[in-house]
Protein backbone atom coordinates (compact mmCIF):
# COMPACT_ATOMS: atom_id res chain seq x y z
CA UNK A 1 0.00 0.00 0.00
CA UNK A 2 2.80 2.41 0.95
CA UNK A 3 4.69 1.60 -2.24
CA UNK A 4 1.57 2.12 -4.34
CA UNK A 5 1.16 5.60 -2.88
CA UNK A 6 4.75 6.61 -3.57
CA UNK A 7 4.25 7.62 -7.24
CA UNK A 8 1.21 9.67 -6.25
CA UNK A 9 3.20 11.52 -3.60
CA UNK A 10 5.97 12.26 -6.10
CA UNK A 11 3.43 13.49 -8.67
CA UNK A 12 1.85 15.79 -6.12
CA UNK A 13 5.25 17.16 -5.12
CA UNK A 14 6.09 17.84 -8.76
CA UNK A 15 2.74 19.55 -9.17
CA UNK A 16 3.50 21.85 -6.25
CA UNK A 17 6.88 22.70 -7.78
CA UNK A 18 5.22 23.50 -11.11
CA UNK A 19 2.67 25.73 -9.42
CA UNK A 20 5.48 27.65 -7.71
CA UNK A 21 7.17 28.16 -11.06
CA UNK A 22 3.92 29.22 -12.69
CA UNK A 23 3.21 31.84 -10.05
CA UNK A 24 6.10 34.02 -11.18
CA UNK A 25 5.70 37.01 -13.46
CA UNK A 26 7.84 37.05 -16.59
CA UNK A 27 8.89 40.26 -18.27
CA UNK A 28 9.89 40.16 -21.92
CA UNK A 29 11.80 43.33 -22.79
CA UNK A 30 12.45 44.50 -26.35
CA UNK A 31 15.39 46.90 -26.63
CA UNK A 32 15.50 48.93 -29.84
CA UNK A 33 19.10 49.93 -30.49
CA UNK A 34 20.14 53.15 -32.14
CA UNK A 35 21.14 52.38 -35.76
CA UNK A 36 24.44 50.52 -35.84
CA UNK A 37 24.68 50.23 -32.06
CA UNK A 38 23.37 46.76 -31.23
CA UNK A 39 26.90 45.74 -30.17
CA UNK A 40 27.02 48.73 -27.80
CA UNK A 41 23.66 47.74 -26.35
CA UNK A 42 24.96 44.24 -25.64
CA UNK A 43 28.21 45.60 -24.21
CA UNK A 44 26.32 47.88 -21.83
CA UNK A 45 24.11 44.98 -20.76
CA UNK A 46 26.87 42.45 -20.20
CA UNK A 47 29.61 44.59 -18.63
CA UNK A 48 27.47 47.01 -16.65
CA UNK A 49 23.84 45.87 -16.62
CA UNK A 50 24.31 42.32 -15.32
CA UNK A 51 26.11 43.28 -12.08
CA UNK A 52 23.49 45.90 -11.27
CA UNK A 53 20.66 43.50 -12.12
CA UNK A 54 22.19 41.00 -9.70
CA UNK A 55 22.62 43.72 -7.08
CA UNK A 56 18.93 44.66 -7.30
CA UNK A 57 17.74 41.04 -7.46
CA UNK A 58 16.45 41.03 -11.04
CA UNK A 59 16.46 37.39 -12.17
CA UNK A 60 17.80 37.18 -15.71
CA UNK A 61 16.51 34.24 -17.76
CA UNK A 62 17.79 34.94 -21.25
CA UNK A 63 19.05 37.45 -23.80
CA UNK A 64 18.71 37.05 -27.57
CA UNK A 65 19.30 38.86 -30.83
CA UNK A 66 17.31 38.20 -34.01
CA UNK A 67 18.71 35.84 -36.63
CA UNK A 68 17.94 38.55 -39.17
CA UNK A 69 21.06 40.75 -39.16
CA UNK A 70 19.15 43.89 -40.19
CA UNK A 71 17.08 43.63 -37.00
CA UNK A 72 19.17 45.37 -34.32
CA UNK A 73 16.81 44.76 -31.43
CA UNK A 74 17.83 42.85 -28.32
CA UNK A 75 15.36 40.71 -26.38
CA UNK A 76 15.69 40.10 -22.66
CA UNK A 77 13.60 37.82 -20.46
CA UNK A 78 13.56 38.31 -16.69
CA UNK A 79 11.28 37.00 -13.97
CA UNK A 80 9.93 38.40 -10.75
CA UNK A 81 7.95 37.27 -7.74
CA UNK A 82 5.15 39.64 -8.80
CA UNK A 83 4.55 42.94 -10.61
CA UNK A 84 5.19 45.24 -7.60
CA UNK A 85 8.51 43.47 -6.98
CA UNK A 86 9.42 44.08 -10.60
CA UNK A 87 8.67 47.78 -10.46
CA UNK A 88 10.58 48.24 -7.21
CA UNK A 89 13.62 46.37 -8.52
CA UNK A 90 13.79 48.26 -11.81
CA UNK A 91 13.30 51.57 -10.01
CA UNK A 92 16.28 50.81 -7.76
CA UNK A 93 18.28 49.70 -10.79
CA UNK A 94 17.54 52.82 -12.84
CA UNK A 95 18.32 55.12 -9.89
CA UNK A 96 21.58 53.42 -8.98
CA UNK A 97 24.37 55.99 -9.29
CA UNK A 98 26.76 53.41 -10.74
CA UNK A 99 24.32 52.42 -13.48
CA UNK A 100 23.60 56.06 -14.31
CA UNK A 101 27.30 56.70 -14.72
CA UNK A 102 27.69 53.68 -17.00
CA UNK A 103 24.83 54.86 -19.22
CA UNK A 104 26.32 58.34 -19.36
CA UNK A 105 29.67 56.95 -20.50
CA UNK A 106 27.97 54.82 -23.18
CA UNK A 107 26.63 57.85 -25.04
CA UNK A 108 27.93 58.82 -28.48
CA UNK A 109 27.04 62.26 -29.80
CA UNK A 110 24.63 62.59 -26.90
CA UNK A 111 22.75 59.36 -27.72
CA UNK A 112 22.52 56.23 -25.59
CA UNK A 113 22.89 52.84 -27.33
CA UNK A 114 19.21 52.08 -26.67
CA UNK A 115 16.57 54.20 -28.39
CA UNK A 116 13.61 52.62 -26.57
CA UNK A 117 12.37 49.69 -24.48
CA UNK A 118 9.05 47.88 -24.75
CA UNK A 119 7.92 45.68 -21.86
CA UNK A 120 5.43 42.81 -21.90
CA UNK A 121 4.41 41.12 -18.65
CA UNK A 122 3.45 37.47 -18.93
CA UNK A 123 2.14 34.65 -16.76
CA UNK A 124 2.76 30.97 -17.41
CA UNK A 125 -0.10 28.89 -18.77
CA UNK A 126 -1.16 25.87 -16.72
CA UNK A 127 -0.17 23.39 -19.44
CA UNK A 128 3.28 24.88 -20.02
CA UNK A 129 6.35 22.80 -19.21
CA UNK A 130 8.43 24.20 -16.38
CA UNK A 131 10.94 26.65 -17.81
CA UNK A 132 14.39 25.15 -17.27
CA UNK A 133 17.11 27.80 -17.46
CA UNK A 134 19.93 25.72 -18.88
CA UNK A 135 22.75 26.09 -21.39
CA UNK A 136 22.02 23.35 -23.89
CA UNK A 137 23.80 25.20 -26.69
CA UNK A 138 23.79 24.73 -30.46
CA UNK A 139 20.15 25.73 -30.86
CA UNK A 140 18.06 28.70 -31.84
CA UNK A 141 14.83 29.91 -30.28
CA UNK A 142 11.56 30.77 -31.94
CA UNK A 143 9.34 33.37 -30.33
CA UNK A 144 5.77 32.87 -31.50
CA UNK A 145 2.86 35.23 -30.87
CA UNK A 146 -0.81 34.50 -31.63
CA UNK A 147 -3.71 36.96 -31.61
CA UNK A 148 -6.99 35.10 -31.20
CA UNK A 149 -10.40 35.73 -32.68
CA UNK A 150 -12.97 37.03 -30.13
CA UNK A 151 -13.32 34.84 -27.01
CA UNK A 152 -11.18 32.07 -28.46
CA UNK A 153 -8.05 32.19 -26.28
CA UNK A 154 -9.44 29.39 -24.03
CA UNK A 155 -10.13 27.28 -27.14
CA UNK A 156 -6.66 27.94 -28.50
CA UNK A 157 -5.07 27.02 -25.18
CA UNK A 158 -7.14 23.83 -25.07
CA UNK A 159 -5.90 22.87 -28.53
CA UNK A 160 -2.30 23.45 -27.48
CA UNK A 161 -2.76 21.50 -24.26
CA UNK A 162 -4.57 18.55 -25.82
CA UNK A 163 -2.80 18.29 -29.16
CA UNK A 164 -0.22 20.83 -30.25
CA UNK A 165 2.52 20.43 -27.62
CA UNK A 166 2.78 16.68 -28.11
CA UNK A 167 2.76 17.05 -31.89
CA UNK A 168 5.50 19.67 -31.72
CA UNK A 169 7.56 17.25 -29.64
CA UNK A 170 6.80 14.41 -32.04
CA UNK A 171 8.23 16.40 -34.92
CA UNK A 172 11.47 17.41 -33.23
CA UNK A 173 10.60 20.74 -31.63
CA UNK A 174 11.38 21.59 -28.00
CA UNK A 175 8.59 23.23 -25.99
CA UNK A 176 10.23 25.86 -23.75
CA UNK A 177 7.40 27.87 -22.15
CA UNK A 178 3.85 29.07 -22.90
CA UNK A 179 2.41 32.33 -21.60
CA UNK A 180 -0.59 34.62 -21.57
CA UNK A 181 -0.30 38.38 -21.20
CA UNK A 182 -0.72 39.18 -17.52
CA UNK A 183 -4.30 40.00 -16.57
CA UNK A 184 -4.89 43.72 -16.18
CA UNK A 185 -1.89 44.82 -18.27
CA UNK A 186 -2.39 47.92 -20.42
CA UNK A 187 -0.52 46.36 -23.35
CA UNK A 188 -2.73 46.25 -26.43
CA UNK A 189 -2.50 43.91 -29.40
CA UNK A 190 -0.85 46.55 -31.57
CA UNK A 191 1.91 47.13 -29.02
CA UNK A 192 2.38 43.41 -28.47
CA UNK A 193 2.73 42.69 -32.18
CA UNK A 194 5.13 45.59 -32.66
CA UNK A 195 7.33 44.40 -29.80
CA UNK A 196 7.43 40.69 -30.68
CA UNK A 197 7.02 40.44 -34.46
CA UNK A 198 9.72 40.41 -37.14
CA UNK A 199 10.56 43.92 -38.32
CA UNK A 200 7.96 45.32 -40.71
CA UNK A 201 5.60 42.38 -40.19
CA UNK A 202 3.53 43.41 -37.19
CA UNK A 203 0.26 44.06 -39.03
CA UNK A 204 -2.72 41.78 -38.40
CA UNK A 205 -6.47 41.93 -38.93
CA UNK A 206 -7.26 43.10 -35.41
CA UNK A 207 -8.12 46.35 -33.67
CA UNK A 208 -4.68 47.50 -32.46
CA UNK A 209 -6.24 48.97 -29.31
CA UNK A 210 -7.71 45.61 -28.22
CA UNK A 211 -6.19 44.52 -24.88
CA UNK A 212 -3.57 41.81 -25.36
CA UNK A 213 -4.57 40.21 -22.04
CA UNK A 214 -7.19 37.59 -22.83
CA UNK A 215 -6.52 37.75 -26.57
CA UNK A 216 -2.94 36.56 -27.07
CA UNK A 217 -0.71 33.53 -26.66
CA UNK A 218 3.08 33.95 -26.51
CA UNK A 219 5.52 31.06 -26.41
CA UNK A 220 9.07 29.88 -27.05
CA UNK A 221 10.23 26.85 -29.00
CA UNK A 222 13.80 25.67 -29.56
CA UNK A 223 15.23 24.13 -32.74
CA UNK A 224 18.59 22.98 -34.02
CA UNK A 225 18.46 25.68 -36.73
CA UNK A 226 15.98 27.77 -38.75
CA UNK A 227 16.05 25.09 -41.47
CA UNK A 228 15.30 22.40 -38.89
CA UNK A 229 12.39 24.51 -37.63
CA UNK A 230 10.91 24.82 -41.10
CA UNK A 231 11.29 21.09 -41.69
CA UNK A 232 9.62 20.30 -38.35
CA UNK A 233 6.71 22.63 -39.01
CA UNK A 234 6.27 21.15 -42.48
CA UNK A 235 5.88 17.67 -40.98
CA UNK A 236 3.66 19.04 -38.22
CA UNK A 237 1.24 20.66 -40.65
CA UNK A 238 1.01 17.47 -42.70
CA UNK A 239 0.35 15.28 -39.65
CA UNK A 240 -3.18 13.77 -39.86
CA UNK A 241 -3.60 14.21 -36.11
CA UNK A 242 -2.92 17.95 -36.42
CA UNK A 243 -5.25 18.30 -39.38
CA UNK A 244 -7.98 16.55 -37.44
CA UNK A 245 -7.43 18.70 -34.32
CA UNK A 246 -7.42 21.86 -36.43
CA UNK A 247 -10.61 20.95 -38.24
CA UNK A 248 -12.47 19.92 -35.10
CA UNK A 249 -11.41 22.96 -33.05
CA UNK A 250 -12.40 25.39 -35.78
CA UNK A 251 -15.72 23.64 -36.34
CA UNK A 252 -16.50 23.87 -32.62
CA UNK A 253 -15.56 27.58 -32.53
CA UNK A 254 -17.37 28.47 -35.75
CA UNK A 255 -14.16 29.52 -37.50
CA UNK A 256 -10.40 30.04 -37.09
CA UNK A 257 -9.06 30.55 -33.58
CA UNK A 258 -6.59 33.23 -34.70
CA UNK A 259 -7.13 36.40 -36.71
CA UNK A 260 -5.81 36.80 -40.25
CA UNK A 261 -2.03 37.41 -40.14
CA UNK A 262 -2.25 37.04 -36.37
CA UNK A 263 0.45 34.37 -36.02
CA UNK A 264 3.98 35.75 -35.84
CA UNK A 265 7.29 33.89 -35.77
CA UNK A 266 10.62 35.46 -34.82
CA UNK A 267 13.87 33.48 -34.83
CA UNK A 268 16.34 34.42 -32.11
CA UNK A 269 19.84 33.34 -31.13
CA UNK A 270 21.06 33.50 -27.52
CA UNK A 271 24.01 35.78 -26.77
CA UNK A 272 27.10 34.49 -24.99
CA UNK A 273 26.03 35.77 -21.56
CA UNK A 274 22.47 34.46 -21.76
CA UNK A 275 21.70 31.96 -18.95
CA UNK A 276 19.20 30.17 -21.22
CA UNK A 277 20.88 28.80 -24.34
Amino acid sequence: MIRSLYPLVIALMMGVASMAQDSQVYELRTYTSEPGRQADTLKLMSYEGLPYMKKHKIDLVGVWTPIEVADERVFMLVRHKDKPTSEAAWSAFQNDAGWKEAVEKSQIDGKKPVAGIERVFLTTNAYSPVLNVEKVGNRIFELRTYITTPNNLPNLNARFQNHTLELFKKHGMTNIVYWSVRKGEATNCGDLLKALSPLGKSNASVDASLPAAGNALVYFLAHASPDAAKESFGKFREDPNWQKALKESEAAAGGPLTVKDGVKSLYLKPVAFSPLQ
